[in-house]
Parts: structure tokens; sequence; C-alpha cells
């Protein structure tokens, strides 16, 4: 089905919603008053009267002497009306819905010949995804497959977040992070996701990112580097976690092993990139050796996977930003 039939469909039906919502049950008393007579319409039958009502109230005639009994002059025919039938007021309200349903569907149809090719191949794109969004459950996850798509939803989540705090800046949102792979931040990849953090972070938003490091990662001289921009260029919370010793806690073995429940996650909780909001968990696995693309993704909307219990003194180590322009991460250090 293309995109002109389903516009067409869609303002036919909200068409016929407006007319059944205006005209049902509805009762109109209509009269109008010319210089030949009146004209009384209604377009639903009077309320039939119960035998046990009490009479309408009458008005007494008035009487015209003391105690003679009035005299009425005979009541005058009924008049037809000289409006020819099809200007009565049923089919002034045909003519107005037709007249709207035409409307309705002429517009948008205009509307999108109006534009060009390439317009309509990026709305029907991003009109195809909010029907696949629409009909999915509240929270069944949402698989993406495609990189691009992945990265680009993220910061648009971000920006939105960032969005939302600018009109209630009383609100607070917290992001929590687990990252296995730190080299992302090395390349330009995450540039524009970067961004899309400290504007969070700017509108008041909090972002806690814990990096599990290997052996090899705590011998990488642009660890520093990495840890130094998550602080001045992000403002996050920043922490770090030795991967041999946090896996041996019991924190990190309840997260990794409600984590090997959700769909898509087979090779284990170390493989992928965690995050967790007040209203959605996603993640993602890497499938890039060289760190330009961040493989596929998983959202789950309206429901979290704790990763709180990780960011713990005991099992991880804080960064402290303020020391970080002239320390050295010490190899020997262990969380």
């Amino acid at each position: 089905m293309n995109i002109e039939k389903v516009v067409l469909i869609i303002s036919v039906a909200v068409v016929a919603i407006v007319a059944l919502v205006i005209y049902r049950d509805r009762l109109l008393w209509v009269k109008i008053k010319t210089k030949i007579g009146s004209l009384i319409w209604r377009n639903a039958p009077p309320k039939p009267r119960v035998p046990n009502d009490p009479p309408p109230k009458t008005r007494p005639p008035r009487s015209l002497s003391g105690g003679a009994n009035p005299v009425l002059p005979p009541a005058p025919p009924p008049k037809t009306s000289p409006l020819p039938a099809w200007f009565s007021w049923r089919w002034i309200k045909i003519s107005i819905s037709l007249v709207l349903i035409l409307v309705l569907i002429a517009t948008p149809l205009w509307w999108w010949h109006s534009h060009t090719e390439a317009w309509k191949l990026v709305l029907s794109d991003h009109i195809s995804e909010a029907w696949a969004l629409w009909k999915q459950g509240p929270k069944e996850p949402v698989h993406e497959t495609q990189s691009s798509h992945t990265l680009q939803r993220l910061t648009q989540l971000l920006d939105d977040y960032a969005n939302t705090l600018g009109r209630d800046p009383h609100r607070v949102i917290e992001v929590w992070v687990v990252d296995h792979y730190w080299q992302y931040w090395t390349t330009d990849t995450f540039n524009d996701y970067v961004r899309a953090n400290r504007r969070f972070i700017d509108s008041g938003g909090k972002i806690h990112r814990l990096f599990i490091l290997t052996e090899d990662d705590l011998r990488n001289p642009q660890l520093t580097a990495v840890l130094r921009n998550q602080c001045e260029k992000i403002g996050a919370d920043v922490w770090r976690s030795n991967a041999a010793a946090i896996e041996n806690k019991v924190e990190y073995q309840i997260t990794a092993n409600t984590f090997h429940q959700l769909p898509f996650t087979e090779t284990g909780f170390q493989s992928f990139d965690v995050l967790q909001l007040e209203d959605l968990t996603y993640y993602s696995s890497d499938f890039s050796p060289d760190y330009r693309a961040v493989g596929a993704s998983t959202w789950f909307y309206g429901q979290t996977l704790d990763l709180r219990p990780l960011f713990n003194k005991s099992i991880a180590q804080r960064i402290d930003c303020s020391s970080l322009q002239t320390q050295v991460v010490q190899n020997t250090q262990r969380p």
C-alpha cells in the first residue's frame, strides 16, 4: 500500500469519526421565522411521553368577560413551507459534510504532490518507522540492525530529554551507562553523540558512566585522554573497574544474569554497552573491529535493567576529574 492510499484512508476515517461525534444522538431544534411563515425541523423524533408523566403545564386562557367562557378563533390550517426540498436543513448539513470530506481528502493529496520526490522518500521512511513502533506493544523490544540508525536514535534521545529538561528545569533525569568499548571515544564516530551528552548535562541531566577495562586497556595511553574528555567535554560522573575483578562480584553476576535473559544477548553482558534511563533500557553490541560502527541495538521501552548496583565503591573506582589534568592512570591500581 503506497503512501497516498494511507493518507486517503486516514482522511476518510477522520471525517467519519467527526461526523459520528457531531450527529450521534443529538436533538436539534431549528425554527426560522420568515414573512410568510415558520419552518420547524428537528433531526430526531420527539421523546415519547410516558403515561404516568404529569400532563404538560399550559397557561389558562384569559377570560374576556367576568364569568363567560372565552371564545377562541379556529386554528388556521398548517401552511406548507415555500422553500424547495433541496434547501432544507437536512440537505444543507449533508452538503457541508460532503464538502468537508472533499477538503480533507484533497488537501493532503495536494500537499503531498506539491513536494519533491526526495522529500517524499524521507517522509515515507519516517512514517514507516512510526507505523512499526505504533504496531508494537508498549513493552515489546525494538531491535535495530543498522548502526547508523542506532547512533542517530541514541543521539536524538538525549536531545529530546534535554528539551524536556529545558521546559521543566526542576526535573532530574539520570542516565546510567556501562561501557565495555571505551575505544569508540577515540574516533570521530561519537562526535555528534558527545555534543548530545554535553547538551543533556548542561540542561540539568546527569550521566553516570562506568568503563569496564581489561589489563590491556589499563596499559593503553589513550585511556587517560578518554577519561579526561568525559570530565571536561561532557561533564559526566566517571567510574572505572577492572574486568577480571568485577566479574567475581555478586552485584555484577546478578546484573549479568538478568541481562542474559533479554533477547539478542547470547554473547553475554561483557560484549555490550548498556544504558539505563528511568523508563528505558538500551544496549548495543560491537561488530566493528575499527570502532567505526556501534553494531546492532535493542531498545526496551517501559522497563529497565538496574545498573546502579555496579556504581559502588566496593567494586568500582570513581575518577576524580579535578586531578586528571596531571594524573596518569596507574596500572597497578585495582578497584
